[in-house]
């Protein structure tokens, strides 16, 4: 039993707690297989039309000409899902006569069984790796869709004055949460500019997992760019004082959860991305920050009503899935991409075609 487990390891952080709900290799919940969709707890943008992936086909290409079309090209996906993304990003492509190798870090066997099923036309092309660690280095594009929103976070809440952390314990199959010291100074030193306006009792999240991914991923992505969908924040926005209950959800059947506590293992829990975080570690790891913008801005810049016509039949059903995409009743405003690059020359700072109607970096430079 999962909470029997728990019990023996707390107490714990909630940085701990939430890893291993998410991730323990055989309780945690993608461990499990859970995966987006309609029959899933949640849904991505991969999961409501193919043409999101194919109008993200159109920015890869325009990194391989920027790259001058390197013949060692490789797109590297992590947190692929099904593989649905893989798929509309492989197909369109091939539909434009291109055959590049495509990477998919995956550590779970279970999702990868599903993704080979999915992907089995495109087997030649397709390669798996259990962990970013062993994919070898490239040149190329990589992609994360909702991946950093999934890494465990630490928890901390004001408490008189004084910033203190969420600590987990589990007494006889009860999850309790205990205020105690922080377990990294370097989460005061994240929010300590924010403390003094938030109110007594206020709550949030540090994500500590990012930059050891980033150091990670600088070592292998020699020479390109990342592509980054999440929905998020601006540092700023992030740690506003109205925003005093944090950014954490839990998603169950299709349904909100507040509670992180319930059902242990098999309830997604995430959080919001500081993109301001993301902004700072791609400069410290040496890439430069393209272009900053919301989901909907970002397809429409690169013509996702086109591409709707070339990969769809034009029913209601498309434009309907359309409108979620791109408007702010659905992943519109709410998801927000962040492309950063690498380049021979260190000094180019290309204008990519997906920041002509939007690019809102300045938001994460204050």
């Amino acid at each position: 039993m999962f909470l029997n487990l728990l019990e023996e390891l707390s107490p714990m952080t909630f940085e701990k707690y939430m890893e291993l709900c998410l991730y323990h290799p055989e309780y945690g919940y993608y461990t499990r297989g859970n995966l987006p969709g309609k029959r899933g707890d949640y849904l991505t943008s991969p999961c409501v039309h193919k043409v999101f992936g194919a109008t993200l086909a159109l920015q890869i290409l325009e990194i391989f000409e920027l790259l001058e079309r390197p013949s060692n090209f490789v797109i590297v996906e992590a947190g692929a899902g099904q593989g649905y993304l893989a798929l509309d990003i492989l197909s369109y492509l091939l539909k434009k006569g291109y055959t590049f190798k495509y990477y998919i870090i995956e550590p779970f066997s279970i999702l990868r069984a599903v993704q080979e099923e999915i992907l089995a036309e495109f087997k030649n092309q397709v390669v798996w790796y259990e962990d970013l660690e062993r994919v070898p280095p490239f040149y190329g594009v990589f992609i994360s869709n909702e991946l950093f929103d999934a890494f465990p976070v630490h928890l901390i809440q004001k408490e008189k004055d004084q910033l203190k952390e969420i600590w987990i314990t589990v007494e006889r199959g009860k999850v309790k949460e205990f205020l105690g010291e922080l377990e990294e100074p370097q989460i005061l030193k994240i929010v300590n500019p924010y403390l003094n306006f938030w109110i007594d009792g206020y709550r949030t999240e540090v994500n500590l997992k990012a930059e050891p991914f980033y150091k990670s991923l600088s070592k292998k992505l020699r020479i390109g760019a990342i592509i980054i969908i999440d929905y998020g924040y601006p540092r700023q926005d992030y740690y506003a004082p109205e925003r005093y209950i944090g950014t954490l959800l839990c998603y169950y059947k299709h349904r909100v959860v507040q509670n992180p506590y319930f059902k242990p293992g098999h309830i997604d829990i995430t959080a919001h991305v500081d993109f301001t975080l993301l902004r700072e570690l791609g400069e410290k790891f040496g890439f430069i920050n393209l272009g900053f913008t919301q989901q909907g801005a970002f397809l429409a810049s690169l013509g996702v009503e086109r591409v709707l016509y070339e990969v769809s039949e034009g029913s209601w059903k498309d434009r309907e899935a359309l409108k979620l995409l791109i408007f702010p009743e659905g992943f519109g405003t709410s998801h927000w991409v962040l492309i950063q690059g690498r380049f021979l020359n260190l000094s180019l700072r290309p204008k990519l075609k997906a920041f002509l109607l939007s690019n809102r970096l300045n938001l994460l430079y204050q």
